[in-house]
This record gives structure tokens, sequence and C-alpha cells, in this order.
């Protein structure tokens, strides 16, 4: 069965260094972030983060090295330290709705959802339309977490609205659409996610257990066998109990 699981500016100042006055670099603050970017790439997170560290040695304002700082911990699972730098930079910058959302993120992951609906309210107050699309799957996330469906069904098709190349937003409705058993909504949006470049093994299990649902094991057992070749365990027993005959692969 299908289980619902939680898929993330710089200004020229002066700062003193012993008695020396050191003028900020933004540019070369950009420089280092993009080096980090890099090493988020390739999953060298440790790296990626002593260059935040450097982009804020030379530009402590920059708002983007404090956001990929943040984010980087997120990455690393350190939840707690996450926390503790968004809940600083809130207090120093109190009306910025990415560290908002940033901070939402993390409450989600922590299970704390009824704070992460409270990030996300305040920051839906302060960002702009364009960059609203992820505070909204954000927020839906939180309000499935606490079984508020029809919340969370509202703020995932907001979301797509506002921004319908997001493969999470789809991916999210259609858990809750499965959840809802309404299993051909599920279907549609599974595929959407598919269509967005998104290919792993519980997407193609999700869409086999969607069809299983609906008694529909033609379609269900390819996408069981693709999901079982790409090391899905539960795919693999659903191949040997539902799918005795040979089947096509999905390419």
């Amino acid at each position: 069965m299908i289980r619902i699981k939680s898929g993330i500016v710089l200004t020229y100042l002066f700062l003193f260094l012993g008695s020396d006055l050191i003028a900020q670099d933004p540019s070369r603050a950009n420089d280092l972030l993009s080096e980090a970017d890099v090493h988020i790439g390739n999953n060298q997170l440790g790296q990626a983060l002593e260059k935040t560290r450097e982009a804020l040695r030379v530009d402590p304002s920059s708002m983007a090295a404090i956001q990929k700082q943040i984010n980087i911990y997120y990455l690393m699972n350190d939840n707690k330290e996450a926390l503790r730098l968004a809940d600083a930079a809130i207090k120093k910058y109190p009306g910025d709705p990415e560290l908002l959302y940033l901070r939402g993120i993390i409450n989600n992951s922590r299970g704390r959802y009824a704070r992460a609906l409270e990030d996300f309210d305040q920051a839906l107050t302060l960002q702009d339309e364009a960059g609203a699309y992820k505070i909204y799957l954000g927020r839906g996330i939180a309000h499935m977490s606490l079984v508020e469906y029809e919340q969370a069904m509202s703020d995932f098709s907001r979301s797509i609205e506002l921004n319908d190349n997001i493969a999470g937003a789809y991916h999210s409705r259609a858990l809750l659409n499965y959840e809802l058993q309404d299993y051909h909504a599920a279907i549609e949006d599974f595929l959407k996610t598919l269509e967005r470049n998104v290919e792993n093994d519980v997407l193609y299990f999700n869409l086999g257990m969607s069809y299983y649902r609906l008694s529909d094991r033609t379609n269900a057992c390819p996408y069981f066998h693709k999901a079982c070749t790409m090391g899905n365990n539960n795919a693999c027993r659903m191949v040997l109990m539902e799918c005795a005959k040979a089947l096509p692969y999905i390419p």
C-alpha cells in the first residue's frame, strides 16, 4: 500500500574585524555560492556548507548565503541546526517570506505541522503570487499530514495553478487522491509527475498500486515490474503474487 510521506540578495555594507574596516564583497559571495551549488549537485554537502560559511564571512548580509546554509543543514538531516539558523534569521529579518517558508519545511520534517502551518500562512501574506506555489505545496503537505484533506487538496491544486511544472505538487495530490480512493485521479496525477521527468521506483510502484486498486492488472503489472527492476521490494512482491505471466518492460 502507499504510505503518505511527507518529495528549497545582497547589499554593500561594512563590517569590523578586529580593528580593521573591511568592505563586503557581494560579487565574491555569489561566486562562492555558485561553487556551493556545484558541491550540492555532487552531494558534497560538507564542502558546500563551508562555501556558504566563506560567503558569509565576506558578506554577512547575504540572504542567499543564509538561505542556502539552512537548506544544506536540512539536506544533511540536521534539522536542529537548520531550525536554529532559521529562527535566528527570521528574528533578524522578520519580513522575509523565503525564511518563513524554509522554517515551515523544517517543521514539516520534524512533524510539527501546526507550527509549519503558521509559518506558511505568514509567508503567504508576504510572498508575491509568482513565488507562492511552493508555499502552497508545503502547506498542503502539512494539512495532509494532519488529515485535513479538503484544505490539502485546495493547496495542492492552487500550487499547480500557479506553476504546473512542479512534479512534487502533482505527486502530493496523487497521494492524496489515492488516500481518498479516487484512483483514476491518482493515476492522472502520477502520470503527470512522470511526464515531468521524475522517475523512481516509488512513483512506478504507486502507479501500479493505483491501477491494481481498480482491478486493472494489465496496466498495473508493467509498473510493478519496472519498480522491481529499480530495487523496490514491495513491487517485487506484487510481481510474484499478482503478475505470474511474463510482462513487458517499460523503457
